[in-house]
């Protein structure tokens, strides 16, 4: 699962409830249930069951739909020469980015694992922080997606600790008024993974 589409599920099913109705957005959370045992949110995070599970219903047109979906939430026209560069136009994701970066904890973490993976431990040494509050902290950037799992560390007696960094090298926001976009710079790998920008761009990036 991409962090990116991770980033994006929660506000991607609201929009897909709200644009397809209420009946046809039923209708295909009973097919996830029934092909795939899992929901909507899960399958917006694995993308290709939803896509999937679109083309039943849609077949070719399922194309358009998708991309009239991810307009809604990001520019792409950036993305190859600007080197990740993409606007997020969604409100509560770029309030989201907001708030996290406003957060002294948080912005510290993310800033330690801009240009690397780390383990937690060394992300919250390397920082300062409390590791009672710490491990709350960075457990709350998983949960929204801002920080993801990349690769690990083995330890001295064999054992497997999973490694961390952030989302996003670079952030912009913008704020006009009540409106908040932010321009963010997606660390590469993400970048690869993501099958969302994927179907926005109609091939792998």
């Amino acid at each position: 699962m991409s962090a990116l589409d991770y980033l994006l599920a929660g506000s991607l099913e609201e929009l897909i409830q709200k644009k397809l109705g209420v009946t046809t957005y039923q209708k295909i959370e009973k097919r996830l249930k029934e092909h795939y045992g899992i929901s909507v949110l899960e399958a917006i995070r694995d993308f290709q069951k939803m896509d999937a599970t679109l083309r039943e219903f849609f077949g070719a047109g399922a194309d358009e739909i998708e991309k009239d979906f991810l307009e809604n939430f990001v520019s792409l026209e950036k993305l190859k020469k600007d080197q990740g560069w993409i606007t997020i136009r969604e409100p509560k994701i770029a309030k989201l980015i907001l708030e996290s970066f406003g957060n002294p904890d948080k912005k510290i973490i993310l800033d330690s694992s801009l240009t690397q993976p780390n383990v937690i431990l060394d992300i919250l040494n390397s920082g300062n922080i409390p590791k009672s509050s710490g491990y709350r902290v960075i457990k709350e950037l998983l949960r929204d997606g801002l920080l993801a799992e990349k690769g690990y560390a083995t330890t001295r007696d064999g054992k497997k600790i999973s490694k961390y960094t952030s989302l996003f090298k670079r952030v912009r926001l913008d704020i006009h008024g009540d409106e908040i976009s932010a321009q963010v710079q997606i660390n590469a790998g993400f970048l690869q993974e993501s099958y969302l920008l994927k179907v926005a761009q109609g091939s792998w990036v």
